[in-house]
């Protein structure tokens, strides 16, 4: 036998329960603050890009190397090891090259340039076999032997025309010269370069 549901009638004449005036102005509070978070959230970013984009952009990076105007041509074929073997051109061994200029007996100031492009050779990580270091010595002096030991991947060279001095800046010029794989000279830099500045450059460089 089913039991008849029941059903409950609403009172008549009753009606719904208002706000205080203290009621409504807390809930006036809570809906401008919601539409507040809401306006942040999708405007803010929108102005922080028109910032940082027109009144305070961030500085960029500035170069540490100075990119020639136009490529110039190495000629290798002035070039030999200091052994006399032949160099081999980028174009067969497939590498860039760091080619730095000074004499023989290699002052404060060269030794401080060799460990610089040591260290960012040795900083490319996996792609440090893409660069190669040259030491184009001006002289007839022949290196210490303490400082050629402490720079084992160090190619020692030397020129049979002045040209080449020329090409990278001149005997005293003190620059490192990077040689891109083609054989072409392309990029120079300070023998005191900025370390993580000329790092970063060199990384973007070699890959190419």
């Amino acid at each position: 036998m089913k039991t008849p549901q029941q059903t409950i009638e609403p009172l008549e004449g009753a009606t719904p329960p208002t706000l205080t005036p203290a009621g409504m102005r807390a809930r006036q509070r809570k809906d401008r603050l919601t539409l507040l978070a809401v306006v942040a959230v999708c405007v803010l970013p929108l102005l922080a890009a028109l910032y940082f984009r027109f009144v305070s952009p961030p500085e960029a990076a500035a170069m540490v190397g100075q990119p020639l105007a136009e490529p110039v041509q190495l000629p290798f074929e002035m070039l030999q090891r200091w052994d006399g073997a032949v160099i081999e051109h980028p174009e067969v061994s497939g590498r860039w090259l760091a080619i730095f200029a000074a004499p023989g007996a290699c002052d404060e100031r060269c030794q401080h340039t060799l460990y610089l492009t040591r260290q960012a050779r040795t900083a490319q990580g996996r792609n440090m076999a893409r660069l190669e270091r040259l030491w184009l010595i001006t002289d007839g002096t022949a290196p210490a032997t303490e400082l050629l030991a402490a720079h084992p991947d160090l190619v020692l060279v030397k020129a049979s025309d002045e040209k080449v001095l020329a090409l990278l800046g001149g005997a005293d010029a003190r620059k490192i010269n990077l040689v891109d794989r083609r054989g072409f000279l392309v990029f120079r830099y300070p023998d005191d370069a900025e370390p993580k500045g000329f790092i970063r450059e060199l990384g973007k460089l070699i890959k190419f």
